[in-house]
């Protein structure tokens, strides 16, 4: 059966495994999407032949499943360094033209600031950087039709050897002052780690979130278990979906948890008849 919520336009998985393994994965789960994790060794951006391309897209149309490209998280957008920006602008339009080639959007990231004890000022600088790198992701994008979210990373405050870029609600703001067509992904897990998710941008930015990545933690790291198992407020998450009459993409990111436990996690929450709205019956 296909896994189904009243909210989602299509269910995704991210199993991070290999990306021909992942969409079986995800078809026999009842996925209509699955990640292509390019942070994976195994799937890097020059992993990727013509003919693996080709060869990954007969077996997505085979298998009625669509791939969401997620780029390396790692891949430094915020950095100060001209030189490297060069190249990381290099690097992102090589993942950009994988995803147009896959038929899939491309998910970005910040990158991290390199600082143990980061001012805001430094964060803003970092930023900045950032969206201006991320503004010209999005022109080329549009010019071959491929779309582009960017997703929210943990917040780590201090005293670690980095903090990550784009990891707040006035980032969001500023992200939509700066590039007001831009497109996001917002991921709970993330918003849970040293701060409080900031859960009303789904009224805010309702037209603005394209998807949703789903995990839970305990606040103090991103360690992407089962829904239920940290403190995520995933009760006020589904709360806010429904009163903001959102509608996208949910991607399961819970390691060691089939995804339909994940979606009838999300439906005890849902204060409708689930009959109505989602079929999770294993056959």
């Amino acid at each position: 059966m296909i896994l189904q919520l009243p909210f989602a336009t299509g269910i995704a998985s991210q199993e991070y495994l290999v990306a021909e393994e992942g969409a079986i994965r995800a078809q026999e789960e009842g996925c209509s999407d699955w990640y292509v994790d390019v942070s994976l060794p195994s799937d890097h951006a020059h992993e990727w032949s013509a003919d693996r391309r080709r060869s990954l897209r007969k077996l997505a149309d085979g298998l009625g499943v669509r791939p969401i490209l997620h780029g390396n998280f790692r891949a430094p957008l915020a950095t100060e360094i001209p030189e490297i920006r060069a190249g990381v602008v290099a690097y992102v339009l090589t993942e950009l033209e994988l995803a147009n080639d896959l038929g899939a959007p491309l998910i970005i990231h910040g990158g991290a600031l390199v600082d143990p004890r980061p001012t805001e000022s430094g964060r803003w600088s970092a930023l900045q950087r950032f969206l201006r790198l991320a503004e010209e992701v999005l022109a080329a994008a549009e010019k071959i039709d491929v779309d582009v979210w960017i997703e929210n990373l943990s917040h780590y405050p201090r005293f670690r050897p980095f903090t990550y870029v784009f990891t707040r609600y006035g980032d969001y703001v500023a992200a939509r002052d700066f590039i007001p067509d831009a497109g996001f992904i917002f991921d709970i897990g993330h918003a849970n780690v040293s701060q409080a998710p900031p859960l009303r941008l789904f009224h805010e930015f309702r037209q603005s979130i394209k998807a949703i990545s789903v995990s839970d933690n305990d606040g103090r790291a991103d360690s992407h278990v089962g829904l239920g198992r940290g403190n995520a407020p995933i009760a006020d998450l589904v709360g806010s979906i429904k009163d903001a009459d959102w509608r996208g993409v949910v991607a399961f990111e819970t390691r060691g948890t089939p995804v339909h436990e994940g979606v009838q996690a999300l439906m005890s929450y849902v204060r409708s008849e689930p009959e109505d709205m989602i079929d999770v019956d294993r056959v």
